[in-house]
């Protein structure tokens, strides 16, 4: 029996807002989306292990959504401008619904890569 492997994450460039608990919320944006885990790139240093709200504003196929996740900051590194960080998120808890909408976008994407 084969183990369905995960799928790798495909790029995106989409707005987000970064809450971390009892501060004010910061503006960033992803840089790629799988399954599980989040990239996005912030002016803002977060500490691993921090939790945090993200709110993506995700267009795919004419239909806009705010996709909310709950995740935590497994790595935060400074990017080779030196002005911006790039954040790994792992995705603690999304909506059946959220999910989905992600899982629609990666399989088109990778769909994409195909055909071309």
């Amino acid at each position: 029996m084969q183990k369905k492997q995960p799928k790798k994450p495909v790029s995106v460039h989409w707005k987000v807002r970064i809450t971390r608990a009892h501060h004010k919320p910061y503006i960033a944006r992803t840089l790629s989306i799988s399954h599980k885990q989040l990239h996005l790139e912030s002016e803002f240093n977060l500490k691993a292990e921090e939790k945090v709200k993200v709110e993506i504003s995700a267009l795919f196929n004419g239909e806009k959504k705010v996709l909310v996740v709950l995740g935590k900051v497994t790595s935060s590194i400074l990017l080779s401008s030196g002005s911006s960080y790039g954040l790994n998120i792992y995705i603690d808890r999304i909506s059946a619904e959220h999910q989905l909408f992600i899982d629609n976008y990666i399989s088109a994407r990778e769909k994409m890569a195909i055909n071309h």
